[in-house]
């Protein structure tokens, strides 16, 4: 990898990577936003789904959108 190339995310990320990637919010925020259900609290719901020996692992799409719906500070 060059100088000033970004690194190649997965398609799908594990929490800790979710994190690195995103840079918007902690592990523990990620983790709330999974199990929130209602779309008016904060953090909004994020979709995950239980990978290889049930870690969570996120979309890398799914969570482009969920940043993009988090209010401006």
């Amino acid at each position: 990898m060059g100088a000033g190339t970004l690194p190649a995310w997965p398609e799908w990320m594990t929490l800790p990577e979710a994190a690195a990637y995103q840079r918007a919010a902690g592990i523990s925020t990620l983790r709330r936003a999974i199990h929130a259900t209602d779309a008016a609290e904060f953090p909004p719901p994020l979709r995950a789904k239980r990978g290889a020996k049930g870690v969570l692992i996120i979309r890398r799409v799914d969570l482009d959108a969920w940043v993009e719906s988090l209010p401006d500070a």
